[in-house]
């Protein structure tokens, strides 16, 4: 049968592409778990969307708000200030928010935020969280196709394949740049 896989890189790609097309040279990126491999697929490609010239700067955190928070903290209290974050998860991104609103550090004005996955708490929050949407819907019509097929088939079900979930970017207020509107990731060369 088929396997469904997140496009972490192209998502994370893309959502640092948009913070750099917004103006944003020193983008400061959370991290996920070191031996997770959709942490390890964002942090390729939050380097990946930099682009040449631009510094990354990567900090440890593991998903959790906690870690998040604690990251905010870090940031807060740095000398040198990222313009903007992209936390590899939306819990991340909010644990960072409310540390940097505690420390008087405004979103977007002193530094935009992004995290990935578009939680359900992700627009409730204020500002409203920029994000990365895991298309959710989509993953299951696929799984059904599948389904429907290797029943039709069972010849076919025997053979496996891997197929990439897509992610569109959602742009909230958290960036600073307001296009209210979706962006859909493209890949390169599409």
């Amino acid at each position: 049968g088929a396997a469904f896989v997140v496009d972490d890189f192209g998502g994370a790609r893309a959502m640092t592409a948009h913070l750099v097309a917004a103006g944003y040279q020193d983008i400061a990126h959370i991290r996920g778990p070191a031996n997770d491999f959709q942490s390890l697929e964002r942090v390729r490609g939050y380097r990946a969307g930099l682009g040449a010239g631009r510094v990354a700067r990567v900090i440890d955190g593991d998903f959790t708000e906690g870690s998040g928070y604690l990251a905010g903290r870090v940031l807060a209290a740095s000398g040198t200030r990222p313009q903007a974050v992209f936390a590899a998860n939306d819990m991340m991104a909010i644990g960072c928010l409310f540390a940097l609103t505690e420390a008087g550090v405004r979103v977007p004005h002193d530094i935009a935020l992004a995290g990935f996955d578009d939680i359900p708490l992700a627009r409730f929050v204020s500002p409203p969280l920029t994000t990365v949407r895991v298309e959710v819907a989509e993953m299951g019509r696929r799984a059904l196709e599948s389904l429907i097929v290797a029943i039709a088939d069972p010849d076919a079900a025997g053979r496996s394949s891997v197929e990439t979930v897509p992610v569109e970017l959602v742009v909230r207020a958290s960036c600073g740049a307001h296009s209210g509107g979706r962006a859909r990731c493209k890949e390169a060369g599409d």
